[in-house]
C-alpha cells in the first residue's frame, strides 16, 4: 500500500467525515492516535517504490527534518522569534495533499499554524490550533491547500512556552 493510500485510509478510519474536503476547517487535534507505521517513520518516503509522497526540504538548510527550540520574544524587548519554518514545494509536480509530521520533546501546548504560500506571494492558512502534544510521540496531519492552488512554499509557525523543542518535517503527495 502506498503512503497516499495509507494516509487516505487513516483519514477515513481515524478522522471520519471531518477529513473530507479542506483540512483547514478541522475541529480535530493535531494528535492522531494509532498512526500507521508508514506515517510515523522517519525514513525518507522516496525509499518506498510504491510511495507517491516525498519529503520537502527546508528553505535555508536543505534538510528534510528540522529540530527547533521555541524562543519567545520578551515583552517590551524587540527580538525576532524562531517560530517559522519554511519548506519548498518543487515546481512542476501536481501534489494533491501534504502531511505535516511533528515530534515534540516536551509535554506541552503548542500553537500550530500551517500556511500555504503561492507563487504570487499570496497565502492561505490550512491549519491553526493550539494542541496538547506528548514528548517523544510522532504526530501527523494530512492537509490540503484551502484554495486548491499549488503552493510553492509551506510555512509552519510553531509557538508555545520558551525552550520547548520539536522536530518538524513535511511531505508532499501526488
Amino acid at each position: 500500500m502506498s503512503l497516499k493510500d495509507t494516509v487516505m485510509k487513516m483519514n477515513k478510519t481515524t478522522l471520519g467525515r471531518q477529513a473530507v474536503g479542506i483540512m483547514g476547517g478541522l475541529g480535530v487535534c493535531f494528535s492522531l492516535s494509532g498512526l500507521p507505521p508508514a506515517i510515523a517513520q522517519t525514513q525518507p518516503a522516496s525509499t518506498d517504490p510504491n510511495s507517491s509522497c516525498q519529503y520537502l526540504r527546508e528553505i535555508s538548510t536543505g534538510q528534510t527534518h528540522i529540530r527547533k527550540r521555541i524562543n519567545t520574544p520578551t515583552v517590551g524587548i524587540v527580538r525576532s522569534n524562531n517560530w517559522n519554518t519554511d519548506f519548498a514545494v518543487p515546481a512542476g509536480t501536481p501534489f494533491s495533499f501534504y502531511v505535516a509530521v511533528m515530534t515534540p520533546e516536551n509535554n506541552a501546548q503548542y500553537d500550530a499554524t500551517i500556511n500555504m504560500i503561492y507563487p504570487d506571494r499570496s497565502s492561505s492558512t490550512a491549519f491553526e490550533r493550539r494542541v496538547p502534544l506528548e514528548r517523544g510521540r510522532t504526530y501527523s496531519l494530512p492537509f490540503q491547500s484551502p484554495t486548491g492552488r499549488q503552493p510553492h512554499q509551506i510555512n509552519f509557525r510553531i509557538g508555545g512556552a520558551n525552550n520547548n523543542a520539536y522536530t518538524i518535517s513535511a511531505l508532499a503527495c501526488q
